[in-house]
């Protein structure tokens, strides 16, 4: 049974999903001019050409601002905030990764309630509904398009600071693998990791209900099927779409639940390192797994036959088990280096990573209780 016995459930988000599917974008925008938030790469790689052709064929009119970068810090948001006021916009498209997303959501933050982003961490509270917003993945990773969540790099202190408002949660988001199908194999293997990460630590994880289950579940199924076969090539439209899919279903479930310690441990890991988002959680995942692993040894267990291990035979410990070394294939497959020091990652931040680790929400719904002490050891662990 499920520790939640009582819960709410939001999930407001209209989607609409499948290849080709942009071309809806227009009939969603109500507005007279949006800003379209975005990065400098899919601006080169012409995916924005292609995005904002469907936007000038039914003569709405668009600004682009492409500035986003990795780990976004509040520079991104405010620049693109003045952007958005100089030319007069009144709608907000975010096209791209969790980046762009997240950038997109905190820019239309200060639309409508002001001030610098750095104002809205938590707990702040945003009090205003956002400008029209419109979500358009091109990653498998964050599921930003569905969630409350947005993350800000405090680069003096080398945090990621957490932005989470009901309000900025994306009335429309487009899942159109033909945006995706052509993802660099390192990103495309970085955002499919993520998106595991995200499925497994809600399944898992102290909040979880038989909703978020469901869709966690549901979630580990989709990217065992697919992710390989996304990654293989720019031409797996069908693998793409399910990974899309995927990413969302994980994002509706820790939407409600959060997550665990992988998400505590990989945003300081980003913050003092720039190491990306989903290729840290897809190296700590494996570490956390193990330390969860007799917290949760059913759940582990289903988790290896949704990543398709043969447990037929097995005892329940032995089933569970072989779900990390199902994880440690998946990682291998997809260009996932085994250790954080190959990603730059150095053992004296340790101490103050583990300082940064214990200050996120997400150690609260881990299914197994640790303190600084273990997170050490995990990041060494990991090391």
């Amino acid at each position: 049974m499920p520790f939640q016995t009582s819960f709410d459930w939001r999930a407001p988000t209209h989607l609409i999903c499948g290849p080709g599917s942009v071309q809806r974008l227009p009939e969603l925008i109500p507005g007279k001019r949006c800003l379209v938030v975005t990065d400098s790469g899919l601006n080169k790689a012409g995916i924005v050409d292609h995005v904002c052709g469907h936007l000038k064929r039914k003569k709405i009119d668009y600004v682009v601002y492409d500035k986003v970068v990795g780990n976004p810090p509040a520079r991104c948001v405010h620049a693109g905030s003045k952007l958005y006021t100089a030319e007069r916009c009144d709608g907000i498209i975010g096209l791209g990764g969790g980046s762009s997303m997240d950038v997109a959501k905190m820019i239309g933050a200060i639309a409508s309630n002001g001030g610098r982003i750095e104002s809205y961490v938590v707990p702040a509270k945003i009090e205003k509904d956002l400008p029209h917003l419109v979500c358009l993945p091109t990653t498998y990773g964050t599921g930003s398009e569905v969630t409350p969540f947005a993350v800000v790099t405090n680069q003096r202190r080398k945090t990621k600071d957490p932005i989470v408002s009901g309000k900025i949660i994306p009335p429309v988001g487009i899942l159109d693998a033909e945006l995706a199908v052509g993802l660099p194999a390192d990103v495309g293997g970085a955002t499919g990791m993520d998106a595991l990460t995200h499925a497994l630590e809600s399944y898992v994880n102290l909040a979880a209900t038989p909703i978020t289950e469901a869709m966690a579940l549901g979630a580990i199924e989709l990217i065992g099927e697919n992710l390989r076969l996304a990654c293989a090539n720019d031409h797996e439209l069908e693998a793409t779409q399910n990974m899309l899919n995927a990413s969302a279903m994980a994002a509706f479930a820790f939407s409600q639940t959060r997550l665990g310690i992988v998400h505590a441990m990989s945003h300081p890991v980003g913050g003092h390192f720039g190491v990306h988002h989903g290729l840290a959680n897809a190296i700590l995942l494996p570490v956390v797994c193990e330390y969860n692993l007799t917290a949760r040894l059913e759940k582990f267990a289903r988790i290896a036959d949704a990543l398709g291990a043969d447990t037929d035979e097995l005892t329940e410990y032995e089933a569970a088990s072989t779900a990390i070394d199902a994880i440690l294939d998946l990682n291998r497959d997809v260009g996932i280096p085994d250790r954080l020091s190959q990603v730059g990652v150095k053992a004296t931040a340790i101490p103050a990573m583990a300082r940064d680790s214990l200050l996120s929400a997400n150690i609260a719904v881990n299914p197994r209780k640790i303190d600084e002490d273990g997170i050490r050891q995990l990041y060494r662990n990991a090391l």
